[in-house]
Protein backbone atom coordinates (compact mmCIF):
# COMPACT_ATOMS: atom_id res chain seq x y z
CA UNK A 1 0.00 0.00 0.00
CA UNK A 2 1.33 3.43 -0.94
CA UNK A 3 1.71 5.87 1.94
CA UNK A 4 0.90 9.53 1.40
CA UNK A 5 3.05 12.24 2.90
CA UNK A 6 0.20 13.14 5.26
CA UNK A 7 -0.31 9.54 6.40
CA UNK A 8 3.41 8.98 6.83
CA UNK A 9 4.00 12.06 8.93
CA UNK A 10 0.88 11.41 10.99
CA UNK A 11 2.20 7.96 11.96
CA UNK A 12 5.69 9.35 12.59
CA UNK A 13 4.35 12.05 14.90
CA UNK A 14 2.50 9.43 16.87
CA UNK A 15 5.53 7.14 17.07
CA UNK A 16 8.16 9.57 18.30
CA UNK A 17 6.19 12.56 19.63
CA UNK A 18 7.56 15.33 17.44
CA UNK A 19 6.85 18.92 18.51
CA UNK A 20 3.24 20.03 18.09
CA UNK A 21 2.44 22.11 15.04
CA UNK A 22 4.46 20.20 12.45
CA UNK A 23 2.26 19.35 9.50
CA UNK A 24 2.72 17.43 6.31
CA UNK A 25 3.62 19.63 3.37
CA UNK A 26 1.58 18.66 0.33
CA UNK A 27 0.39 20.71 -2.57
CA UNK A 28 -3.18 19.94 -1.59
CA UNK A 29 -3.11 21.31 1.95
CA UNK A 30 -0.16 23.66 2.36
CA UNK A 31 0.58 25.65 -0.75
CA UNK A 32 4.21 24.50 -0.73
CA UNK A 33 5.76 23.61 -4.04
CA UNK A 34 8.75 21.74 -5.47
CA UNK A 35 11.68 24.04 -6.27
CA UNK A 36 14.36 21.43 -7.03
CA UNK A 37 14.25 17.90 -8.46
CA UNK A 38 17.11 15.51 -9.10
CA UNK A 39 17.79 11.80 -9.49
CA UNK A 40 20.49 10.00 -7.50
CA UNK A 41 21.96 6.60 -8.33
CA UNK A 42 25.20 4.67 -8.01
CA UNK A 43 27.01 1.48 -8.90
CA UNK A 44 25.99 1.27 -12.55
CA UNK A 45 29.14 -0.78 -13.28
CA UNK A 46 29.58 -0.48 -17.02
CA UNK A 47 32.10 -3.12 -18.10
CA UNK A 48 34.36 -3.19 -21.15
CA UNK A 49 32.88 -6.57 -22.08
CA UNK A 50 29.30 -5.21 -22.13
CA UNK A 51 27.49 -5.44 -25.49
CA UNK A 52 25.28 -2.51 -26.58
CA UNK A 53 22.21 -4.19 -25.10
CA UNK A 54 23.76 -4.92 -21.68
CA UNK A 55 21.30 -4.43 -18.79
CA UNK A 56 23.49 -1.71 -17.26
CA UNK A 57 23.25 0.39 -20.42
CA UNK A 58 19.55 -0.21 -20.92
CA UNK A 59 18.67 0.70 -17.34
CA UNK A 60 20.75 3.87 -17.34
CA UNK A 61 19.11 5.10 -20.54
CA UNK A 62 15.61 4.15 -19.38
CA UNK A 63 16.15 5.85 -16.02
CA UNK A 64 17.05 9.15 -17.65
CA UNK A 65 14.12 8.83 -20.04
CA UNK A 66 11.84 8.15 -17.09
CA UNK A 67 13.09 11.25 -15.26
CA UNK A 68 12.52 13.43 -18.31
CA UNK A 69 8.95 12.19 -18.82
CA UNK A 70 8.07 12.13 -15.11
CA UNK A 71 9.31 15.67 -14.56
CA UNK A 72 7.49 17.01 -17.60
CA UNK A 73 4.16 15.83 -16.13
CA UNK A 74 4.62 17.61 -12.80
CA UNK A 75 3.61 21.10 -11.73
CA UNK A 76 7.34 21.79 -11.41
CA UNK A 77 8.51 20.33 -14.73
CA UNK A 78 12.30 20.48 -14.40
CA UNK A 79 14.81 17.63 -14.05
CA UNK A 80 17.57 19.73 -12.52
CA UNK A 81 20.39 17.25 -11.95
CA UNK A 82 21.55 13.69 -12.28
CA UNK A 83 23.69 12.57 -9.34
CA UNK A 84 25.80 9.41 -9.70
CA UNK A 85 27.54 8.48 -6.44
CA UNK A 86 30.40 6.47 -7.90
CA UNK A 87 31.19 3.19 -9.62
CA UNK A 88 29.94 4.26 -13.01
CA UNK A 89 32.22 1.53 -14.32
CA UNK A 90 34.13 -1.57 -13.30
CA UNK A 91 37.61 -0.35 -14.19
CA UNK A 92 37.43 3.37 -15.02
CA UNK A 93 38.84 2.83 -18.52
CA UNK A 94 37.82 4.41 -21.83
CA UNK A 95 35.91 1.32 -23.00
CA UNK A 96 33.57 1.82 -20.02
CA UNK A 97 33.47 5.56 -19.36
CA UNK A 98 33.00 6.57 -23.01
CA UNK A 99 29.80 4.51 -23.44
CA UNK A 100 28.52 5.96 -20.16
CA UNK A 101 29.19 9.47 -21.43
CA UNK A 102 27.55 8.66 -24.77
CA UNK A 103 24.29 7.67 -23.06
CA UNK A 104 24.32 10.87 -21.00
CA UNK A 105 24.95 12.93 -24.14
CA UNK A 106 22.12 11.19 -25.98
CA UNK A 107 19.46 11.08 -23.26
CA UNK A 108 20.03 14.09 -21.01
CA UNK A 109 18.80 17.59 -21.71
CA UNK A 110 21.39 20.39 -21.68
CA UNK A 111 19.75 22.08 -18.70
CA UNK A 112 20.21 19.02 -16.45
CA UNK A 113 23.44 19.28 -14.44
CA UNK A 114 25.67 16.21 -14.27
CA UNK A 115 26.97 15.59 -10.74
CA UNK A 116 29.27 12.61 -11.27
CA UNK A 117 31.30 11.19 -8.40
CA UNK A 118 34.20 8.76 -8.57
CA UNK A 119 34.02 5.41 -6.80
CA UNK A 120 36.66 2.85 -5.96
CA UNK A 121 36.11 1.02 -9.26
CA UNK A 122 37.12 4.10 -11.24
CA UNK A 123 40.68 3.41 -10.00
CA UNK A 124 40.86 -0.25 -11.11
CA UNK A 125 42.51 0.72 -14.41
CA UNK A 126 41.63 4.39 -14.59
CA UNK A 127 42.52 7.42 -12.49
CA UNK A 128 41.26 10.80 -11.32
CA UNK A 129 42.76 12.75 -14.21
CA UNK A 130 41.21 10.51 -16.86
CA UNK A 131 37.80 10.70 -15.14
CA UNK A 132 37.94 14.50 -15.13
CA UNK A 133 39.03 14.64 -18.77
CA UNK A 134 36.33 12.23 -19.92
CA UNK A 135 33.42 14.10 -18.36
CA UNK A 136 34.84 17.62 -18.41
CA UNK A 137 34.37 18.07 -14.66
CA UNK A 138 36.40 18.24 -11.47
CA UNK A 139 36.39 15.10 -9.34
CA UNK A 140 36.08 17.30 -6.24
CA UNK A 141 33.73 20.20 -6.84
CA UNK A 142 31.02 22.44 -5.41
CA UNK A 143 27.92 23.22 -7.47
CA UNK A 144 25.00 25.52 -6.77
CA UNK A 145 21.76 24.43 -8.44
CA UNK A 146 18.64 26.55 -7.94
CA UNK A 147 20.27 28.02 -4.85
CA UNK A 148 21.06 24.59 -3.32
CA UNK A 149 24.63 23.48 -2.72
CA UNK A 150 26.03 20.16 -3.96
CA UNK A 151 29.54 19.08 -2.89
CA UNK A 152 31.02 15.99 -4.50
CA UNK A 153 34.22 14.34 -3.34
CA UNK A 154 36.34 11.56 -4.84
CA UNK A 155 38.44 8.96 -3.01
CA UNK A 156 42.19 9.39 -3.39
CA UNK A 157 42.52 5.74 -4.38
CA UNK A 158 40.34 2.65 -4.63
CA UNK A 159 41.27 0.73 -1.50
CA UNK A 160 37.72 0.70 -0.02
CA UNK A 161 39.14 1.47 3.40
CA UNK A 162 39.75 4.19 5.94
CA UNK A 163 41.86 7.11 4.75
CA UNK A 164 40.73 7.35 1.12
CA UNK A 165 39.17 10.79 1.76
CA UNK A 166 41.62 12.29 4.22
CA UNK A 167 43.47 14.13 1.45
CA UNK A 168 40.35 16.21 0.71
CA UNK A 169 39.19 16.76 4.30
CA UNK A 170 40.41 20.37 4.66
CA UNK A 171 38.98 21.42 1.30
CA UNK A 172 35.70 19.72 2.14
CA UNK A 173 35.50 21.52 5.49
CA UNK A 174 35.99 24.88 3.79
CA UNK A 175 33.36 24.16 1.12
CA UNK A 176 30.83 23.03 3.74
CA UNK A 177 31.41 26.24 5.66
CA UNK A 178 30.83 28.31 2.49
CA UNK A 179 27.61 26.43 1.70
CA UNK A 180 26.28 26.84 5.23
CA UNK A 181 27.05 30.55 5.35
CA UNK A 182 25.45 31.11 1.95
CA UNK A 183 22.21 29.27 2.83
CA UNK A 184 22.07 28.34 6.55
CA UNK A 185 18.44 27.17 6.39
CA UNK A 186 18.76 24.99 3.29
CA UNK A 187 19.91 21.38 2.91
CA UNK A 188 23.43 20.80 1.62
CA UNK A 189 23.82 17.73 -0.60
CA UNK A 190 27.13 15.88 -0.17
CA UNK A 191 27.89 13.16 -2.71
CA UNK A 192 30.47 10.52 -1.78
CA UNK A 193 30.83 6.94 -2.95
CA UNK A 194 31.59 5.33 0.43
CA UNK A 195 29.07 5.48 3.26
CA UNK A 196 29.91 7.34 6.43
CA UNK A 197 30.50 4.65 9.07
CA UNK A 198 27.70 3.72 11.47
CA UNK A 199 24.95 5.61 9.68
CA UNK A 200 22.84 3.86 7.03
CA UNK A 201 22.20 0.13 6.61
CA UNK A 202 25.41 -1.58 5.50
CA UNK A 203 27.74 1.15 6.78
CA UNK A 204 28.67 -0.56 10.05
CA UNK A 205 30.05 -3.86 8.75
CA UNK A 206 33.51 -2.93 7.39
CA UNK A 207 34.83 -6.45 7.90
CA UNK A 208 32.47 -7.69 5.20
CA UNK A 209 32.62 -5.00 2.55
CA UNK A 210 34.52 -1.96 3.87
CA UNK A 211 31.38 0.03 3.18
CA UNK A 212 31.70 2.71 5.87
CA UNK A 213 34.58 5.09 6.60
CA UNK A 214 35.15 7.70 9.30
CA UNK A 215 37.35 10.07 7.28
CA UNK A 216 34.86 12.97 7.34
CA UNK A 217 33.59 12.69 10.91
CA UNK A 218 34.36 15.83 12.84
CA UNK A 219 33.59 17.86 9.73
CA UNK A 220 30.37 16.60 8.20
CA UNK A 221 28.61 16.27 11.55
CA UNK A 222 29.02 19.98 12.31
CA UNK A 223 26.19 20.67 9.87
CA UNK A 224 22.86 18.91 10.52
CA UNK A 225 21.48 20.21 7.20
CA UNK A 226 23.84 17.92 5.27
CA UNK A 227 22.09 15.24 3.27
CA UNK A 228 24.82 12.71 2.53
CA UNK A 229 24.23 10.62 -0.61
CA UNK A 230 26.37 7.49 -1.01
CA UNK A 231 26.60 4.18 -2.86
CA UNK A 232 29.15 1.36 -2.66
CA UNK A 233 27.25 -0.98 -0.33
CA UNK A 234 24.65 -2.05 -2.94
CA UNK A 235 22.21 -2.27 0.00
CA UNK A 236 18.52 -2.06 -0.99
CA UNK A 237 17.06 1.44 -0.62
CA UNK A 238 13.79 -0.21 0.42
CA UNK A 239 15.43 -1.22 3.71
CA UNK A 240 14.20 1.47 6.17
CA UNK A 241 17.67 1.94 7.64
CA UNK A 242 18.91 3.07 4.23
CA UNK A 243 17.61 6.43 5.43
CA UNK A 244 19.32 7.67 8.60
CA UNK A 245 19.21 10.85 10.66
CA UNK A 246 21.55 11.60 13.55
CA UNK A 247 24.05 14.45 13.59
CA UNK A 248 23.18 14.92 9.90
CA UNK A 249 21.05 13.16 7.25
CA UNK A 250 22.29 10.21 5.17
CA UNK A 251 20.79 7.96 2.52
CA UNK A 252 22.09 5.10 0.41
CA UNK A 253 21.31 4.98 -3.28
CA UNK A 254 21.17 1.20 -3.53
CA UNK A 255 22.60 0.03 -6.85
CA UNK A 256 21.74 0.11 -10.54
CA UNK A 257 23.53 -3.19 -11.16
CA UNK A 258 22.86 -5.67 -8.37
CA UNK A 259 21.64 -5.58 -4.78
CA UNK A 260 23.25 -6.94 -1.63
CA UNK A 261 22.38 -7.48 2.03
CA UNK A 262 24.49 -7.60 5.17
CA UNK A 263 24.91 -10.28 7.82
CA UNK A 264 25.19 -7.83 10.74
CA UNK A 265 26.62 -10.51 12.99
CA UNK A 266 23.89 -13.03 12.23
CA UNK A 267 26.17 -15.54 10.55
CA UNK A 268 25.94 -16.78 6.98
CA UNK A 269 22.69 -15.89 5.22
CA UNK A 270 21.88 -17.33 1.80
CA UNK A 271 19.86 -16.01 -1.12
CA UNK A 272 17.13 -18.21 -2.52
CA UNK A 273 16.56 -18.43 -6.27
CA UNK A 274 19.00 -15.68 -7.20
CA UNK A 275 17.30 -13.18 -4.94
CA UNK A 276 20.15 -10.67 -5.26
CA UNK A 277 18.84 -9.63 -8.72
CA UNK A 278 22.07 -10.71 -10.40
CA UNK A 279 23.04 -8.19 -13.07
CA UNK A 280 19.46 -7.17 -13.91
CA UNK A 281 19.27 -3.79 -12.23
CA UNK A 282 18.16 -2.16 -9.04
CA UNK A 283 16.85 1.18 -7.82
CA UNK A 284 17.53 4.89 -7.92
CA UNK A 285 16.19 7.84 -5.92
CA UNK A 286 14.17 10.91 -6.88
CA UNK A 287 14.66 13.94 -4.63
CA UNK A 288 12.03 16.66 -4.58
CA UNK A 289 12.86 19.72 -2.48
CA UNK A 290 9.99 21.99 -1.44
CA UNK A 291 10.06 25.72 -0.83
CA UNK A 292 9.74 25.11 2.95
CA UNK A 293 13.01 23.09 2.70
CA UNK A 294 11.31 19.74 3.29
CA UNK A 295 12.65 16.96 1.08
CA UNK A 296 10.66 14.04 -0.29
CA UNK A 297 12.66 11.05 -1.55
CA UNK A 298 10.95 8.53 -3.82
CA UNK A 299 12.29 5.09 -4.72
CA UNK A 300 12.16 3.91 -8.33
CA UNK A 301 12.63 0.27 -9.32
CA UNK A 302 14.37 -0.21 -12.66
CA UNK A 303 13.24 -3.82 -13.05
CA UNK A 304 9.48 -3.28 -12.78
CA UNK A 305 9.76 0.28 -14.14
CA UNK A 306 7.66 1.59 -11.27
CA UNK A 307 7.86 3.34 -7.93
CA UNK A 308 8.37 1.23 -4.82
CA UNK A 309 5.82 1.63 -2.03
CA UNK A 310 8.06 3.59 0.29
CA UNK A 311 8.96 7.27 0.53
CA UNK A 312 11.30 9.12 2.88
CA UNK A 313 10.18 12.55 4.06
CA UNK A 314 12.75 14.86 5.64
CA UNK A 315 10.54 17.43 7.35
CA UNK A 316 13.31 19.94 7.99
CA UNK A 317 16.79 18.52 7.32
CA UNK A 318 18.39 21.40 9.23
CA UNK A 319 16.54 20.71 12.49
CA UNK A 320 17.36 17.50 14.40
CA UNK A 321 14.20 18.00 16.48
CA UNK A 322 12.21 16.93 13.41
CA UNK A 323 14.26 13.84 12.61
CA UNK A 324 12.26 10.64 12.18
CA UNK A 325 14.77 8.11 10.83
CA UNK A 326 16.95 7.89 13.92
CA UNK A 327 18.45 4.97 15.82
CA UNK A 328 15.49 5.24 18.21
CA UNK A 329 13.70 3.04 15.71
CA UNK A 330 15.55 0.05 17.17
CA UNK A 331 13.52 0.65 20.34
CA UNK A 332 10.22 1.80 18.83
CA UNK A 333 9.92 -0.64 15.92
CA UNK A 334 7.34 -3.36 16.30
CA UNK A 335 7.90 -7.11 16.44
CA UNK A 336 7.23 -9.36 13.43
CA UNK A 337 4.57 -12.05 13.67
CA UNK A 338 3.24 -15.00 11.72
CA UNK A 339 -0.06 -14.80 9.83
CA UNK A 340 -2.99 -16.45 11.54
CA UNK A 341 -2.96 -20.22 10.95
CA UNK A 342 0.53 -20.03 9.38
CA UNK A 343 2.12 -23.45 8.97
CA UNK A 344 5.61 -24.71 8.18
CA UNK A 345 5.17 -27.59 5.75
CA UNK A 346 7.45 -30.33 4.44
CA UNK A 347 6.56 -30.72 0.76
CA UNK A 348 9.15 -33.31 -0.27
CA UNK A 349 11.64 -35.65 1.33
CA UNK A 350 14.20 -38.22 0.24
CA UNK A 351 16.82 -40.29 2.03
CA UNK A 352 19.18 -37.34 2.40
CA UNK A 353 17.13 -34.19 1.81
CA UNK A 354 13.85 -32.40 2.34
CA UNK A 355 12.04 -29.37 0.95
CA UNK A 356 10.27 -26.92 3.24
CA UNK A 357 7.48 -24.48 2.43
CA UNK A 358 7.86 -21.42 4.69
CA UNK A 359 5.20 -18.67 4.86
CA UNK A 360 6.36 -15.05 4.95
CA UNK A 361 6.01 -13.40 8.34
CA UNK A 362 4.30 -10.06 8.81
CA UNK A 363 5.91 -6.82 9.94
CA UNK A 364 5.22 -3.08 9.76
CA UNK A 365 8.20 -2.88 7.38
CA UNK A 366 9.15 -6.44 6.40
CA UNK A 367 11.05 -9.47 7.66
CA UNK A 368 14.64 -9.28 6.43
CA UNK A 369 15.74 -12.88 6.88
CA UNK A 370 14.69 -16.19 8.42
CA UNK A 371 16.63 -18.55 10.68
CA UNK A 372 15.90 -22.24 10.34
CA UNK A 373 17.12 -24.74 12.94
CA UNK A 374 16.99 -28.48 12.29
CA UNK A 375 17.88 -31.27 14.71
CA UNK A 376 17.31 -34.97 15.09
CA UNK A 377 14.25 -35.76 17.17
CA UNK A 378 16.24 -38.38 19.06
CA UNK A 379 19.62 -36.67 19.30
CA UNK A 380 22.56 -38.81 20.25
CA UNK A 381 25.95 -37.93 21.64
CA UNK A 382 27.75 -35.52 19.33
CA UNK A 383 24.60 -34.54 17.45
CA UNK A 384 24.32 -30.75 17.11
CA UNK A 385 21.47 -28.69 15.67
CA UNK A 386 22.18 -27.23 12.23
CA UNK A 387 21.29 -23.60 11.52
CA UNK A 388 20.44 -22.13 8.11
CA UNK A 389 19.55 -18.54 7.34
CA UNK A 390 18.03 -17.14 4.17
CA UNK A 391 17.11 -13.67 3.00
CA UNK A 392 13.56 -12.71 2.21
CA UNK A 393 13.06 -10.90 -1.11
CA UNK A 394 11.65 -7.80 0.60
CA UNK A 395 13.49 -5.54 -1.86
CA UNK A 396 11.45 -6.72 -4.86
CA UNK A 397 8.39 -4.91 -6.12
CA UNK A 398 6.28 -8.00 -5.43
CA UNK A 399 7.89 -9.96 -2.57
CA UNK A 400 7.08 -13.63 -2.04
CA UNK A 401 4.26 -14.80 0.19
CA UNK A 402 6.00 -18.14 0.72
CA UNK A 403 9.52 -19.53 0.31
CA UNK A 404 10.67 -22.91 -0.96
CA UNK A 405 13.70 -23.96 1.10
CA UNK A 406 15.72 -27.11 0.29
CA UNK A 407 17.79 -28.83 3.00
CA UNK A 408 20.44 -31.43 2.19
CA UNK A 409 22.98 -33.65 3.91
CA UNK A 410 20.38 -35.42 6.07
CA UNK A 411 20.59 -38.98 7.37
CA UNK A 412 18.39 -41.67 5.86
CA UNK A 413 15.46 -43.02 7.86
CA UNK A 414 15.87 -40.37 10.54
CA UNK A 415 13.28 -38.27 12.34
CA UNK A 416 13.91 -34.50 12.39
CA UNK A 417 12.42 -31.49 14.07
CA UNK A 418 12.69 -28.10 12.36
CA UNK A 419 11.78 -24.58 13.49
CA UNK A 420 11.82 -21.18 11.79
CA UNK A 421 11.89 -17.62 13.17
CA UNK A 422 11.90 -14.34 11.24
CA UNK A 423 14.00 -11.22 11.93
CA UNK A 424 12.99 -7.73 10.85
CA UNK A 425 15.00 -4.70 9.73
CA UNK A 426 15.53 -3.61 13.34
CA UNK A 427 16.81 -7.02 14.47
CA UNK A 428 13.63 -8.09 16.26
CA UNK A 429 12.48 -11.70 15.97
CA UNK A 430 9.08 -13.30 15.78
CA UNK A 431 8.22 -14.20 19.40
CA UNK A 432 7.23 -17.70 18.35
CA UNK A 433 8.72 -20.17 15.91
CA UNK A 434 6.93 -22.25 13.30
CA UNK A 435 7.76 -25.92 13.78
CA UNK A 436 7.39 -29.17 11.89
CA UNK A 437 8.60 -32.77 12.19
CA UNK A 438 9.38 -35.28 9.45
CA UNK A 439 11.28 -38.46 8.77
CA UNK A 440 13.58 -38.94 5.81
CA UNK A 441 13.11 -41.92 3.50
CA UNK A 442 15.05 -45.14 3.97
CA UNK A 443 18.16 -45.47 1.81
Amino acid sequence: MSVTRRDFLKSALTAICLPAGLVDRTKADSGHHVVLRFAAMSDVHFDKSNPPDAPQKIHLAKSIQMMNSYSARQEYPAFDALVVAGDLSNHGVAEELYPFREILDREMKPETTRVLCMGNHEYYGGNLEFFEETFGIKANDHYVINGYHFIMIAPEKGTCDEGDYLYIRDWFAEELKKAHEAAPDRPIFVVQHYNVADTIYGSDVPEEFHSGVKDLLGVIDRYPQVIHISGHSHAPTFHPRSMWQGTFNAIGTGSMCYLWNYFEGAGRIDYLKGGDYGQEGGTFLIFEVYDDQSVLIKLYDTISDSFLDREYLLINPSDPETYIYTDKRFDTAGTPSWPENARLEVTARSADSAVLDVPAARDEYFVTYYTLTIEKTASGEGDQPRVFRFWSDYFKKNPSARFTVPIGELAAGTAYRVKVVGTNAFKKETPTALTAEFTTAEA
